[in-house]
């Protein structure tokens, strides 16, 4: 079970949300163009995704700003996700990369607005989030070899 995040990452994320929803294309966008070029062994696991796979990513990267404080209602949405990185066969070592590559898209995007808090924010709720899709994943990885 992933630990709960500090009222102070739920509130920086809440009042970064504006900014995060509104850059939220420029950010994933160039989140692939940095994974890719970092890690271009991980290409492969998109090999059968939509052209519009940043978008996709974009809409999931707001509902998570937009919903920091009530991660449940996100349930569904998390379980397409898992179900997504199964198939695809995404593992917990990708996280770290996929992690990096976005962290480093909002400081490239977001440039000043980019303040150490926000950037620590994020990471926070991006380990938040990737600890609850590893273990959603991990069962359904179970739930295959049975």
């Amino acid at each position: 079970m992933a630990k709960e995040l500090s009222k102070k990452t739920i509130d920086i994320i809440a009042t970064t949300e504006d900014l995060i929803v509104s850059n939220s294309t420029k950010i994933t966008k160039r989140m692939y163009e940095i994974l890719f070029n970092k890690y271009p062994h991980v290409k492969k696991l998109f090999a059968n995704q939509p052209e519009n796979q940043f978008m996709i990513l974009a809409e999931a990267l707001s509902l998570f700003a937009v919903n920091i404080d009530r991660i449940d209602k996100l349930k569904p949405t998390l379980q397409a996700i898992a179900s997504s990185h199964v198939k695809t066969n995404v593992k917990s070592g990708h996280y770290p990369m996929v992690g990096f590559s976005l962290l480093t898209a909002m400081e490239d995007v977001l440039l000043a607005d980019a303040t150490v808090e926000l950037i620590d924010a994020w990471r926070d709720a991006y380990q938040y989030l990737s600890e609850i899709l590893i273990g959603m994943e991990n069962n359904m990885y179970k739930e295959i070899k049975n």
